[in-house]
């Protein structure tokens, strides 16, 4: 009996202090320091990262990092009573700030901060953008030149590292050092007065960038003059003029660049207007029109469209007073007209045009045009169209008009 009495008060006893150690060791772990082991507060980009704490009591604690490049769950590995955290590789390749907290379960411990910066050791990379590509000489008007030195994990350099940008425009180079800032050095390359080509290069740390070229534009043209080119003054309705423009330049003395739309606007005796176009090469530009097929003014101005403008010229034509014979055959329903004689009594081109202007009783019934071959053009009156009756005829072609008495058209 005694025995039993004194193993269950044994057992009791063994209770108590076993619950009092398990008290006091919670205790201590609620209370308890973890030390950061590590003092660097700076890194090297690409250099493996080791966080390391006092005590290794749990081996269930993580760390938590938050980066630019995101946030992970990082665990411990224990070693001699410590234990070290390794970054991931991505983590460490990427400069910025990053933050760390080491937790147990839920329970933040412990929480800090530490800076990676570029590998200034590793070779230096520029990324570099030029824009616009082309501009216009003067007035203010740039291209920007924009470039961002990074190391060889592509961090950009630390602010203030020094860039020269140099440019070259004929004979003339330019070098200026530039320092970076928000990861950038830049210059605005304003315009010459005089088109061309700007080449532009930088470079940072024994690195160069490859050449860049910013095309310079002339300005927009200036006022201009014409003149007129052309084989003869008659109005023969076959031969060309030739409109041409002087060399037209912008306000800076730089030739138009090639293919600027020229409008040439031509007023005539009657108020027609009739336009032809052209586009420069070299400056100039170039438009024809035909000799009119009657004596003509032509009032002449180009435009380079809500830019400029040229003088005003004017073109007189001469009336050729062709040579013109008719003939009636078959009850005078075919009337073949010519040959028709031009100002040396020549045939005329083919392809003049020759009205036929039918009358009856003083009235214009019709009107027919036909094109000459060989000096020559024929007219056929249908009886469906025309019955037997008087007709009075009017022929007209290059200014000339011949007018016929009542003729009696019949049907055979």
């Amino acid at each position: 009996m005694k025995l039993k009495y004194s193993y269950i008060t044994f057992c009791l006893f063994f209770l108590l202090f076993f619950v009092s150690a398990t008290e006091q060791g919670i205790s201590f772990a609620k209370n308890e320091k973890f030390t950061c082991l590590t003092s660097q507060k700076q890194f090297i980009a690409g250099k493996p990262i080791i966080l390391e704490f006092t005590n290794n009591h749990y081996k269930q604690m993580q760390l938590v990092v938050l980066h630019s490049y995101g946030k992970t769950l990082v665990n411990g590995i224990a070693t001699n009573n410590k234990i070290q955290f390794a970054l991931p590789k991505n983590y460490y390749n990427k400069t910025g700030l990053v933050s760390w907290f080491l937790l147990i379960g839920k329970e933040e411990k412990a929480k800090g901060t530490f800076q990676i910066l570029p590998n200034d050791q590793s070779s230096t990379q520029l990324e570099t953008y030029l824009g616009p590509p082309s501009t216009l000489v003067g007035d203010g008007h740039f291209v920007m030149f924009v470039t961002i030195p990074t190391d060889i994990l592509d961090n950009p350099k630390l602010p203030n590292t020094e860039v020269t940008i140099k440019d070259q425009f004929l004979s003339n180079i330019r070098s200026e050092n530039t320092k970076t800032k928000d990861f950038i050095a830049w210059k605005n390359i304003y315009s010459p007065t005089k088109s061309g080509i700007v080449l532009i290069s930088a470079n940072c740390n024994e690195t160069q960038t490859k050449e860049f070229d910013a095309v310079i534009y002339p300005s927009i043209a200036t006022d201009f003059i014409i003149s007129a080119k052309r084989n003869h003054e008659f109005a023969d309705g076959n031969q060309i003029t030739q409109l041409i423009t002087s060399e037209i330049k912008d306000k800076f003395g730089n030739t138009v660049s090639d293919g600027t739309f020229v409008s040439f606007l031509i007023t005539t005796n009657e108020g027609a207007i009739l336009r032809t176009f052209g586009t420069t090469l070299n400056g100039s530009a170039k438009g024809e029109i035909l000799h009119p097929d009657k004596d003509d003014s032509y009032r002449i101005t180009a435009f380079v469209n809500g830019i400029c403008q040229s003088n005003t010229i004017q073109l007189n034509y001469k009336p050729i007073n062709p040579s013109v014979s008719y003939s009636l055959s078959k009850g005078n329903r075919i009337i073949e007209v010519g040959p028709i004689k031009s100002f040396m009594n020549q045939l005329v081109p083919d392809g003049i045009k020759v009205s036929l202007r039918i009358y009856h009783k003083n009235k214009l019934i019709d009107t027919l045009i036909e094109n000459s071959l060989k000096g020559k053009v024929r007219f056929k009156l249908s009886p469906d169209f025309y019955p037997e009756k008087e007709y009075q005829f009017e022929i007209e072609t290059l200014g000339r008009t011949i007018k016929t008495s009542e003729i009696h058209v019949a049907n055979k």
